[in-house]
């Protein structure tokens, strides 16, 4: 029989122990996988989103800029707005490649709020090239004309030719077409021509933001700067938005890791005191091995084959419990966290999973070094006479 076959043999004999210990390193493996899988997917989503807009930044009227980035980036409605005049002074800077002006407003509908985005299609479409519509799209000196994102259209049951009525003199827009689903907030909107929207909600000449796309990003910051020059303009880049948002994010992860690297703390101690349990337990069996010719190699060998077979074994059954579970985990981030990304917000990344792997065989040679050297040290005699301290 070879040292395999009997350290198997030695943990089913103590099945219900060896339950147990596997059961409190799945545990472990699990939380550690769900954390890890979590904070690489939250971080792919969130950038996929901002990266989704298709817009390098955005120039918002002097006041707090992160908070109107949110608002316009959430459709929500900021109470200043930029000018045309802003508009041309953008324009006037080179590098920059599309600025396209917005105007965003509110209207209810039956009692629920409804976002319009007042766009140049032309532009709009060079900065989302990847849009496409059921239907078609307006012209930008179309008058009656609007199309609708898809998760609106299915929420509120619109159709391609329906006829809404908008602003104070509820005048009548036809939905020209439907956006195909684009799985960010475009989905949610109402999107008019920019000058209609504007004389339909009493807004000539006023602009909520102006989004723009830079020709070469690595010049950002010096494009940023020349544009905080222009009096009425407060800039704000996508990756400081990301960032803001990250840093918030990072805040809730180093707690979460305090916390798991507790628990993963008093799983190997739960672990360390099982095994030498397990070795008191058997310490005459140790010495009855010696006596027939094992060597204290054998027997250190013998404890860290099952050590490592029970670590291996609660990684396993962590990992499947933890993919098993990754939509339940999913569910309840999204219940917890508003405005959470859409899409996967686990991420099942193989070099997690190896991650997880290697974190389980350090946490099984830790706690095997212990009790496999103790009982290496023991003569037939000591063994068979007493128990391990």
């Amino acid at each position: 029989m070879n040292i395999f076959s009997l350290a198997a043999k030695n943990l089913m004999r103590r099945h219900v122990r060896t339950g147990l210990t596997v059961a409190g390193v799945a545990i472990a493996i699990a939380v550690l996988f769900s954390l890890l899988s979590f904070n690489a997917g939250y971080e792919r989503q969130l950038g996929g989103e901002l990266n989704s807009l298709g817009i390098h930044m955005l120039a918002v009227p002097k006041g707090c800029p992160y908070e109107a980035a949110s608002l316009i980036i959430h459709g929500g409605v900021i109470p200043k707005y930029l000018s045309y005049s802003d508009l041309d002074q953008v324009r006037k800077i080179d590098g920059i490649e599309v600025a396209s002006p917005m105007l965003l407003h509110q209207f209810f509908k039956d009692d629920k709020p409804h976002v319009v985005y007042g766009i140049n299609i032309e532009e709009q479409k060079a900065l989302k090239p990847w849009w496409k519509v059921e239907g078609r799209y307006f012209k930008d000196d179309e008058a009656g004309a609007m199309i609708v994102g898809r998760s609106l259209a299915e929420k509120e049951n619109l159709k391609i030719g329906q006829v809404l009525e908008l602003g104070p003199n509820k005048e009548p827009i036809t939905i020209v077409g439907i956006l195909e689903r684009t799985g960010n907030q475009d989905d949610e909107f109402h999107f008019l021509p920019l000058s209609a929207a504007q004389r339909i909600f009493g807004k000539e000449g006023q602009l909520t933001t102006v989004a723009i796309k830079v020709k070469d990003v690595s010049k950002i910051n010096d494009i940023s700067k020349k544009l905080e020059e222009i009096p009425d303009i407060q800039v704000v880049t996508m990756t400081q938005v990301m960032g803001t948002i990250m840093n918030l994010v990072g805040s809730a992860q180093a707690l979460l890791f305090s916390v798991i690297i507790i628990a993963l703390f008093i799983s190997a101690v739960g672990i360390i005191n099982t095994l030498i349990m397990s070795v008191n337990e058997r310490t005459r069996e140790f010495g009855m091995m010696k006596a027939v010719g094992a060597s204290g190699w054998d027997v250190s060998r013998l404890i860290v084959i099952e050590t490592l077979i029970i670590t291996l074994a609660g990684c396993a059954v962590g990992l499947a419990v933890a993919l098993v579970g990754s939509k339940l985990v999913e569910s309840f981030v999204r219940g917890v966290i508003p405005y959470s990304p859409g899409g996967e917000l686990i991420s099942v990344d193989p070099l997690l999973i190896l991650v997880c792997i290697g974190f389980a065989l350090a946490i099984g040679l830790l706690c095997a070094i212990y009790p496999a050297v103790k009982c290496a040290r023991l003569t037939p005699m000591e063994a068979m006479r007493s128990d391990l301290e």
